[in-house]
């Protein structure tokens, strides 16, 4: 899920996936960079990360141990070129 805050200006991108090791956050505002992004784990097993966006439209993934792809369960999606499906997230503020 992700959620924008229109008073710090930073998108909160977070996933629960209690059994991974580690969780990057790629997207179209990292091109798709699986080491831009890497999000922090608490404690009840939620990855989460923090990023500054410009306002806009973004497709975005989860990339969990290194090798599964999510997408995420709330946002729209839209076909990629992969015969798959990205998630999308807009950002206004």
């Amino acid at each position: 899920m992700y959620k924008v805050s229109p008073k710090t200006k930073k998108t909160t991108f977070q996933i629960k996936v209690s059994e991974a090791n580690s969780v990057r956050l790629l997207g179209d505002f990292n091109g798709w960079n699986a080491e831009s992004n890497p999000m922090k784990k608490s404690k009840n097993g939620v990855w989460k990360i923090d990023l500054k966006l410009s306002e806009g439209e973004y497709e975005f993934r989860y990339l969990v141990n290194h090798h599964e792809w999510l997408n995420d369960d709330k946002a729209p999606k839209v076909d990629n070129m992969f015969g798959g499906e990205n998630s999308v997230a807009t950002i206004s503020y």
